[in-house]
């Protein structure tokens, strides 16, 4: 972080076109260092202060780059559509520099944005071409594209969603890649909690504090029948979610806090839970959430991403 911020003041001081190339990139890098740390809130302002000089400058590659922090922030806040459209230019792009890596990169991002809209059919394309164009070159995210697979074939009830999973983790593992193990690790355990394994899946967390994992794990100790566990993780992460402006997080979160506080017969606090939760995704808008609102009011599952 500190050597972003020293590039981006020795960028200031530079004259010609290539400040403009020196600022993207010092902006860029500091806009993903902070997106690594988990730290969006912070990372969305720096990465739109790069976009300017990284379309001025023209290099696609650092373009995309900017592009593929701008794509998650929106994600994030449960902008969506503009995650899509920002992840459709950021492939573009990618396609055009001929970055095989960050072509499959983009295409298993994009597969899971349109899980999340309920477009299963364009999640399955995008992912089964990521899958694709791992086999013809040895790419660090080939795991990150199986996941996407796995996950669409879990929204689909169909098979092979497990199998997906196993290369993937070997892969991450070789390569070194604890975010990609995490990725796989949260996959299984999503897998897990809609197969009947509750206590399989808060083993596979165990050891994660990633703000991503919690209504996950609040979904997991609901089932093992831990309910006071699961609303108190949960409410957690409705606040945590809620000052970080992450409202896709907040949605589930209150979906899971909400099934919680019903199973413990808390029926008012619960509607009320569900309610709320259900107003969030569809001003949003998330199908897929909206979906898990409906099911778990039911007294459905959930802990799914689509």
């Amino acid at each position: 972080m500190v050597a972003a911020r020293a590039a981006e003041d020795a960028a200031q001081a530079v004259t010609g076109p290539e400040r403009r190339g020196l600022l993207a990139r010092a902006l860029a890098a500091r806009a993903t260092s902070l997106g690594l740390a988990g730290r969006f809130g912070q990372a969305g302002p720096v990465a739109d202060r790069a976009l300017p000089h990284a379309e001025a400058y023209g290099d696609p590659q650092l373009l995309a780059s900017v592009l593929s922090v701008l794509r998650e922030t929106a994600r994030r806040a449960g902008r969506l559509r503009e995650a899509i459209a920002t992840g459709r230019r950021a492939l573009a792009l990618a396609e055009r520099s001929g970055d095989p890596t960050a072509t499959v990169f983009e295409r298993a991002n994009l597969a899971e944005l349109h899980l999340l809209v309920e477009e299963v059919a364009e999640a399955r394309e995008f992912a089964e071409t990521a899958v694709r164009d791992t086999e013809s070159h040895a790419v660090w995210c080939a795991p990150y594209a199986l996941v996407a697979l796995a996950r669409v074939r879990m929204r689909d009830a169909g098979p092979g969603g497990s199998e997906l999973l196993d290369p993937a983790e070997r892969t991450a593992v070789t390569q070194g890649d604890h975010q990609a193990e995490y990725e796989v690790r949260s996959a299984r355990a999503e897998l897990a909690v809609r197969e009947g394994r509750p206590e399989e899946a808060l083993r596979l967390l165990a050891g994660y504090q990633e703000a991503g994992t919690a209504q996950l794990r609040a979904w997991a100790l609901l089932a093992c029948g831990r309910a006071a566990e699961a609303a108190e993780v949960a409410g957690a992460e409705v606040g945590r979610a809620e000052r970080a402006g992450e409202r896709l997080a907040e949605t589930d979160a209150r979906t899971a806090r909400a099934a919680a506080l019903a199973a413990l017969g808390r029926e008012r606090e619960a509607a009320e839970g569900f309610d709320r939760a259900a107003v969030l995704a569809e001003e949003l808008p998330y199908p897929a959430g909206a979906r898990r609102v409906a099911g778990a009011r039911r007294g459905g599952a959930g802990g799914g991403r689509g």
